[in-house]
């Protein structure tokens, strides 16, 4: 059985930034805070919400980056039914140009609502990422794989790795999902053989 443990050496963690604090955050229309939703009504106001307001510190955190951006979700960029399917282009407003992280990759799986088209929009945003820094002698890479059922079958949780820092998600990777779901935050990925983890999957689906 695949040992994963940590390969980052000391010199490569001290130089991402250090994860903030160990938190549990719930979804909700107020973009995300530390304890279960107040009530029923705001139960009722996000389950019915046409469009689910993301975890504003995760968004936050993704803006931040400084190097990677990891994200591990089946269901990361369709949405549920009868919402609109713009994670996408949420996501993409995310990418902004003077973002510093240059290893992007989503970890997914294949969708019909999920079209070239609609991953092109990330190619799109690497370019317009590179052209404004034409400085920097490594390029911003947005990588996308749908195939992660496929190849892989036996993953139920989702995450992601911001930099050092490893996200646990109960729903989708974001906090996008419209039922009560929570996401912890402020694991050293590092530390937990989370990045091996990821790289394992990312090459199982090759």
């Amino acid at each position: 059985m695949k040992n994963f443990k940590n390969k980052i050496t000391i010199s490569e963690k001290s130089a991402l930034p250090i994860p903030a604090e160990k938190e549990i955050l719930w979804a909700g229309q107020d973009g995300g805070c530390g304890h279960f939703p107040a009530s029923k009504s705001n139960i009722i106001y996000r389950k019915y919400a046409p469009d689910p307001t993301p975890i504003y510190a995760f968004r936050d955190a993704v803006i931040k980056a400084q190097e990677r951006i990891w994200m591990v979700d089946e269901y990361l960029l369709v949405s549920e039914k009868r919402k609109p399917n713009n994670r996408i282009e949420t996501i993409s407003t995310w990418l902004q140009n003077d973002i510093n992280a240059n290893d992007i990759r989503l970890l997914t799986k294949h969708h019909d609502e999920i079209d070239i088209d609609a991953l092109d929009k990330f190619k799109l945003r690497a370019d317009a990422i590179n052209n404004s820094r034409p400085r920097n002698p490594v390029k911003c890479n947005i990588e996308i794989k749908t195939n992660l059922s496929n190849k892989i079958d036996y993953l139920h949780d989702r995450f992601a790795i911001i930099d050092d820092e490893l996200w646990h998600f109960g729903a989708t990777v974001g906090g996008f999902h419209s039922s009560v779901n929570a996401v912890s935050r402020g694991w050293r990925a590092s530390e937990h053989g989370a990045i091996e983890f990821f790289e394992f999957l990312w090459k199982e689906c090759e």
